[in-house]
């Protein structure tokens, strides 16, 4: 049987230990009687260097990454959860960042079944598919280390080469940890970096998971 939430591979054997606030986000279902979002703020968001801010504003066209700075931004993560034609499992994580005007930045979540691993689509029309290295550290972390990086139209899909993909796009480090003292509510820490640049994108942030009735 298929799993029910793409990240259920990453959970496997854990989910009733896991802190609160990844059982809300992670293991969210269609099948639950609410929805689920991640209210809180990002407290820094930056890009480096300066110079390479052109880049950085095309990406966010592209959809991509977020085009702008900023320290305590208001932001949102929106859990969306569904099936795929084929039955697979697939998340929603769509963000409003409070900028003004404000920002989304939204990706699809999946599981790349070729590389074992879970992937984020992102991009006008999911272009880029990002093969991510997930792991939960028990008791309150969990990670995410790039793997490769492919291009998709469709259901086309075309992996780039080992070389290329790190000089294109960078390796991302994440990494989500749940408070010791209240486990709804985790710390977020994301950066891209360069082969050449060293880091060049990042964002820390805390969020509380809340429940709201199910969307109509």
């Amino acid at each position: 049987m298929k799993s029910r939430t793409p990240l259920s591979k990453v959970f496997a054997g854990r989910e009733d230990t896991l802190p609160k606030a990844f059982q809300e986000q992670f293991l969210a279902t269609p099948e639950r009687g609410y929805d689920v979002v991640l209210e809180g703020v990002m407290h820094d968001i930056w890009h480096h260097p300066r110079w390479l801010k052109p880049l950085f504003v095309g990406l966010g066209l592209l959809g991509i990454l977020v085009p702008k700075t900023g320290k305590n931004i208001p932001t949102k993560l929106v859990v969306v959860p569904g099936y795929l034609p084929n039955g697979e499992p697939y998340h929603e994580w769509n963000r409003t960042l409070s900028f003004d005007p404000p920002i989304q930045f939204n990706t699809t979540v999946v599981y790349d079944d070729r590389m074992d691993n879970l992937a984020d689509q992102v991009g006008v029309g999911r272009f880029l598919h990002m093969v991510w290295k997930g792991e939960f550290i028990p008791p309150r972390s969990f990670t995410l280390k790039t793997v490769t990086n492919a291009l998709q139209i469709g259901r086309l899909r075309w992996y780039l080469p080992s070389w290329l993909w790190p000089l294109l796009l960078g390796r991302v480090e994440f990494i989500q940890q749940a408070h010791e003292d209240d486990d709804n509510v985790v710390d977020v820490d994301l950066r891209i970096l360069h082969p050449i640049f060293g880091e060049v994108f990042g964002y820390v942030g805390t969020f509380r998971a809340v429940r709201y009735p199910k969307s109509s």
